[in-house]
């Protein structure tokens, strides 16, 4: 029998946002995306943080959080990202924030899950948990979308990328929420979307302005947009009917079902629809603030349940993650208990042309 894997904490650090309407004003944002991804602003993080201690920023919240749970015990941390994360080569930042964490005893390791690499760490700790192999994981993750490599705004179809850093400890000892099934799933046939055709490299480097849009525009010139939605909801629903099978729910026992932040289009044609779910049964209301945190959504929205107490025990809550790969993971948790945070870490600074 696996042992119980619970969330013992969630925490996040999200800085001031600016302005879409701006963005537009300033020719760096189409109006035509403006008004179809319905976001109206994007946190922007500055150069006085570095990316990998944005990491250690959320990681430091969430233990202090769960520091009654799992005291200083941390056995696994691992660390997701989808952008640049200081160095290029030769370095990873999860045992950094491990050492800045003062940390001493755990195993640390990045994740390159694109999107959903947050979610696909959470199955991959809960899977180390639930075998015996230590008793609480940190997962973190931190992303910075600037220039001269990328461009927030402008580079993808449907998804405008804010700043911001996540994390979660998952514990077998106890916490808020109990995670009572994950699964995860990949569909190769989408992994073109996100290489395109040009021919592969053989160094890193920086590209000015690298973007998306040109790989997705070359592979649904090929395919179709329809083929690429019809595959990516065949997963989709796979993995939903997978991991509701395991729990014995459907989805109108969910009291909240979590999803990626993404601009309105792309949500109604990804999950709103496929899910046949209103906006208000997820954090869209708060995400579209927010915009794409990388490869921290999820555990954002899950600490914004929280901090917000729009949960109580009792509660099922859904957690839906995707990725480029095409990858998908789902979870189900039950909210136990409802914690009292005197911090909240999923407020951020609006800009002055914006109220929520």
């Amino acid at each position: 029998m696996n042992i119980p894997v619970y969330i013992a904490s969630a925490a996040a650090w999200i800085p001031s946002a600016e302005s879409a309407a701006e963005a537009v004003a300033a020719g760096i944002y189409p109006a035509d995306d403006n008004a179809t991804n319905r976001i109206p602003c994007l946190p922007v993080a500055t150069d006085e943080v570095s990316v990998p201690d944005m990491g250690a920023i959320a990681g430091r919240k969430a233990l202090d959080r769960a520091a009654d749970v799992v005291g200083g015990r941390v056995d696994l941390i691992l660390h997701a990202s989808i952008y640049h994360q200081g160095r290029d080569h030769h370095w990873n930042s999860a045992p950094y924030i491990q050492r800045e964490l003062g940390i001493t005893d755990a195993f640390a390791l990045n994740l390159e899950g694109m999107s959903n690499g947050g979610m696909a760490a959470i199955d991959l700790a809960m899977a180390r948990l639930e075998a015996g192999r230590g008793t609480s994981a940190l997962v973190t993750t931190a992303d910075r979308f600037c220039p001269p490599g990328f461009d927030r705004w402008r580079g993808s179809y449907g998804i405008v990328f804010g700043d911001g850093a996540t994390a979660m400890v998952l514990s077998t000892t106890g916490g808020f929420a109990r995670i009572h099934a994950i699964t995860s799933a990949t569909d190769a046939s989408l992994e073109p979307l996100h290489r395109g055709t040009a021919p592969f490299t053989n160094a890193y480097g920086v590209v000015a302005d690298e973007n998306l849009r040109t790989p997705k525009k070359s592979y649904l010139e090929e395919v179709g947009t329809e083929s690429v939605l019809r595959r990516a909801e065949e997963t989709l629903m796979s993995a939903i009917s997978e991991v509701l099978g395991r729990t014995g729910n459907k989805l109108d026992d969910f009291a909240r079902i979590l999803l990626p932040n993404m601009g309105h289009g792309m949500m109604e044609a990804q999950f709103f629809k496929p899910l046949d779910i209103p906006a208000e049964r997820t954090l869209w209301n708060w995400g579209r603030y927010a915009g794409h945190l990388g490869a921290g959504d999820l555990t954002a929205a899950v600490a914004r349940l929280v901090e917000k107490k729009e949960v109580g025990p009792g509660d099922l809550v859904l957690l839906v993650g995707t990725g480029g790969g095409y990858s998908v993971t789902v979870a189900v948790l039950e909210i136990e208990s409802v914690p009292e945070w005197p911090e909240t870490t999923t407020d951020f600074a609006l800009p002055a042309d914006v109220t929520p």
